[in-house]
C-alpha cells in the first residue's frame, strides 16, 4: 500500500467512526428507533453519500454502538478486579462496580435495554448478526465473572460445588435484570440514586450469599 492509499484509508476509517460516534451521542439522548441516518449525517457534518460508504443502513450504527457500550462495560468491571484478592472479595467488588456504573452511565443501559426489546425483529443481514453473536459469545467467556468465581472455588471463598459457568450466567441476568427494571420504570430515563441505594445492599447481598462458602465467607 502506498501513502497515498494509506492515507485514503485512514480518512473513510476515521469519517466511520465520526458517523459511529454521531449514532451513539444521538442514541444516548434519545430512543434509537426516532433517529434517522439525516440526524447522523448532520451531527457528523457528513452527507448521506458518505454514510452508505460505509454502513448499508442505520441499523448497522446501532449494532456498532451496542458493541462499544458492552465493551465499555465490561471494561469498567475488570477494572474493579483485584487479582490478589480472594475470589469472594474480588466478585463484591465488581457487583458493587457494576452498581456504579449504572450510576454513571445510565443512558448506556437505557439504550442496552432498547436493542434487547428490537434485537429479534430488527431487519439485518446474516452476516452482521453472526458478527454480533460472536462478539456476545467471546464476551461472556471473557472472564470478569468466571475468573473471580473460578479462584474463590480454589481458595476456599466460594463453594466448593459451584458452576461457575451457571453462577456467572445468574449473576449476569441478576443484575443486568434488575438494572433494566429500574430503569424502564423510570419515565425520566435516569437512575434515580435512592433506587439503585436500595437495590444495592439486598441484590448483591442475595447473590453473594448464594456463592459463599460459609457465613464466614461474607
Amino acid at each position: 500500500m502506498n501513502e497515498q492509499e494509506s492515507w485514503h484509508q485512514h480518512v473513510r476509517s476515521q469519517h466511520r467512526e465520526e458517523l459511529i460516534g454521531a449514532g451513539q451521542q444521538l442514541f444516548m439522548q434519545r430512543n434509537f428507533p426516532d433517529i434517522r441516518v439525516n440526524d447522523i449525517c448532520k451531527l457528523a457534518g457528513m452527507s448521506r453519500v458518505t454514510f452508505y460508504k460505509h454502513f448499508n443502513d442505520i441499523n448497522e450504527v446501532v449494532f456498532e454502538v451496542q458493541m462499544r457500550i458492552l465493551t465499555h462495560m465490561t471494561d469498567w468491571l475488570v477494572a474493579a478486579d483485584r487479582p490478589e484478592r480472594t475470589g469472594y472479595e474480588r466478585l463484591k467488588a465488581i457487583l458493587h462496580s457494576w452498581v456504579d456504573y449504572a450510576r454513571q452511565h445510565g443512558n448506556e443501559l437505557r439504550f442496552i435495554v432498547l436493542f434487547d426489546l428490537y434485537y429479534d425483529g430488527m431487519p439485518i443481514n446474516d452476516e452482521l448478526r453472526q458478527r454480533y453473536e460472536q462478539f456476545v459469545y467471546d464476551g461472556q467467556k471473557s472472564g470478569f465473572l468466571l475468573h473471580p468465581l473460578q479462584a474463590g472455588i480454589a481458595d476456599g471463598s466460594l463453594f466448593a460445588e459451584l458452576d461457575p459457568d451457571r453462577a456467572g450466567t445468574l449473576i449476569f441476568q441478576t443484575i443486568m435484570g434488575v438494572l433494566q427494571r429500574l430503569i424502564l420504570s423510570n419515565h425520566h430515563y435516569r437512575f434515580q440514586s435512592n433506587a439503585l441505594d436500595e437495590m444495592d445492599l439486598p441484590v448483591i447481598t442475595m447473590l453473594l450469599h448464594y456463592v459463599a462458602s460459609s457465613p464466614d465467607a461474607r
